[in-house]
C-alpha cells in the first residue's frame, strides 16, 4: 500500500500509443491532433528545432525533432465513446506512480515512464487527448508535458481552472541564431479545483478537494488473501493522528510438549505451519520462541484482552473444532486462553491464543501501523510513520464510508461510529 535511459523511437513508442485507446485504427476524429500543438511549442519542450508534424494514423501526430528523431511530442486524439478507455482511464489515475493533474478537461492524469519520457492524458466529454514528450536532453520533462497538455486543451476548448505563468516561454529562435537556452515553464499555479463530473465516470475516482476533518472517526474494512481473513480497523483522531491495526486468525491443530511446540494451520497445504520453544514462568505466564516469540499471560474466562482494539475483539470469529486425525499431546499447563505481545514474521503484534485440551488451538494476530493524514494535490493520503511502509490514497467516497489504494489492493471503508474510539498503544 513500491528506468530505462536509451532514447525511444517512434517503433518505441507504438505500445505507448496503442495504451491510451482501443485500437490504432480510425477513430472518426473531427479535429486534427496535429491541431492541437504547433512546432513552436514543440520545439519549446524539446529545447531544439522541430520537424512539421505528420500523421502516424488519423489519430495521432508527431513532431519529430530534426538531429534525433527520437526527441519527439506526440499527440493523440480519441473521440470514440467507450466505457473500456473510461476504465482504463480511472485504472491509470490509480497507478502507484501516477500525478493526478487538477484544473486540466474534466480529469487529468501524468506517468513519468522513465528520465526520457512523459505522457499525460486528459479528458474532455467523451474524447481523451494524450500528449507525449520523449527526449534524452530535457530534464524537466513532466512540467513541460502538463505545459503542452493545457495549451492543447485550449486550443481543444477543454476546461482549465489553472492559470499559466504570465511569462510564457518565447519560441525557438531561427537556426543560426544565438540566445540563451529557454527556461523551462513553472509550474502552473491553481486558482480552483473541479472534480470529474460524476455521471461521466465509470469506477472509482481519485477524491477531490476537502476538509480532512471528515475523516475523523472509526472505520472497518475486510479483506481476504488467499485461505487467510484480515479484518481492519482505523482510527482517526481530531488531530488527524491515524492508528491502522490487522487482524488475523487462524484456526489449526497443536502439538506442545517438552518445551518444543509446533502449530499446523486447518485449510491449507500440509506442512504449512509454525513451531518454535515454550518456557514456563508461573502458572499462569509462559514465552515462547520461534514463529511467534511473545510473553503470555493466562486471560480469566470472559475477561477482553487489553492489547486489541474492542471493535477488532467483537469481529473475530468463534473459535471452531478443528478436527484432529492425528495423535498430537498438548502440555497440560497450557490449555487455556492467552494474551500475549511479542514479534511475528519480522513485526511487533499482539496475540491471543486459544489451546484445548484436544490439540484444536485458535490464534488471533493484530498488528498496528501509525502516521498522519495528509493531503497532497487535493488528495488525501495515510502516510505511514515509518517510511518503509507503503502511504495509502483515499480515492473515492460512498454512502457511510470511502475506499483506500495503496496502488496494489482497493479497502472499502464503512463507519462503525462517528468519533474515534480510545487509541491503545501496543
Amino acid at each position: 500500500m513500491f528506468s530505462r535511459t536509451l532514447p525511444y523511437t517512434l517503433l518505441g513508442l507504438a505500445p505507448l500509443l496503442l495504451s491510451c485507446s482501443e485500437s490504432s485504427g480510425l477513430f472518426n476524429s473531427t479535429t486534427s491532433p496535429c491541431s492541437l500543438t504547433t512546432v513552436a511549442d514543440a520545439e519549446r519542450a524539446l529545447g531544439e528545432p522541430v520537424q512539421e508534424g505528420t500523421l502516424a494514423d488519423p489519430a495521432t501526430c508527431v513532431f519529430k525533432a530534426r538531429r534525433n528523431a527520437g526527441n519527439a511530442v506526440t499527440v493523440q486524439l480519441d473521440e470514440t465513446p467507450g466505457a473500456d478507455r473510461r476504465t482504463w482511464f480511472n485504472k491509470e489515475r490509480l497507478r502507484r506512480d501516477s500525478y493526478l493533474i487538477p484544473g486540466l478537461g474534466d480529469g487529468a492524469v501524468r506517468i513519468d515512464s522513465s528520465p526520457t519520457l512523459s505522457r499525460l492524458t486528459f479528458m474532455h466529454k467523451d474524447a481523451f487527448v494524450t500528449v507525449i514528450v520523449s527526449s534524452t536532453q530535457q530534464k524537466q520533462l513532466g512540467e513541460w508535458v502538463t505545459y503542452l497538455s493545457r495549451t492543447a486543451a485550449t486550443r481543444y476548448g477543454a476546461s482549465l481552472t489553472a492559470t499559466l505563468p504570465p511569462s510564457a516561454p518565447s519560441a525557438m529562435p531561427a537556426r543560426g541564431t544565438h540566445t540563451e537556452p529557454v527556461a523551462p515553464p513553472t509550474p502552473v499555479t491553481l486558482t480552483r479545483t473541479l472534480p470529474v463530473h460524476s455521471d461521466t465516470q465509470v469506477g472509482p475516482k481519485k477524491a477531490a478537494s476537502f476538509d480532512p476533518k471528515s475523516l475523523v472517526g472509526t472505520w472497518h474494512a475486510h479483506l481476504t488473501q488467499g485461505t487467510t481473513q484480515h479484518d481492519m480497523l482505523l482510527i482517526i483522531q481530531p488531530t488527524l493522528q491515524w492508528s491502522l491495526s490487522s487482524m488475523m486468525q487462524f484456526d489449526g491443530i497443536l502439538n506442545a510438549e517438552g518445551g518444543l511446540w509446533a502449530l499446523e494451520r486447518a485449510n491449507t497445504f500440509k506442512g504449512l505451519g509454525w513451531k518454535g520453544t515454550y518456557r514456563k514462568t508461573t502458572p499462569n505466564s509462559f514465552a515462547s520462541t520461534g514463529s511467534v516469540q511473545a510473553t503470555w499471560t493466562r486471560l480469566p474466562p470472559d475477561q477482553k484482552p487489553a492489547h486489541i482494539p474492542a471493535e477488532l475483539w467483537t469481529l473475530r470469529r468463534d473459535a471452531t473444532s478443528v478436527p484432529v486425525f492425528q495423535l498430537k499431546t498438548v502440555d497440560a499447563d497450557l490449555v487455556g486462553q492467552w494474551e500475549g505481545s511479542g514479534t511475528y514474521a519480522g513485526g511487533s503484534a499482539a496475540f491471543v491464543w486459544g489451546i484445548k485440551p484436544s490439540a484444536a488451538t485458535n490464534l488471533l494476530i493484530v498488528d498496528t501501523l501509525r502516521g498522519v493524514v495528509h493531503t497532497k494535490d487535493g488528495i488525501p493520503q495515510l502516510q505511514p510513520s515509518q517510511k518503509r511502509h507503503q502511504r495509502v490514497s483515499i480515492i473515492a467516497f460512498h454512502d457511510r464510508g470511502f475506499t483506500t489504494s495503496d496502488g496494489k489492493t482497493n479497502l472499502r471503508w464503512t463507519n462503525l461510529r462517528s468519533e474515534p474510539t480510545e487509541d491503545r498503544h501496543l
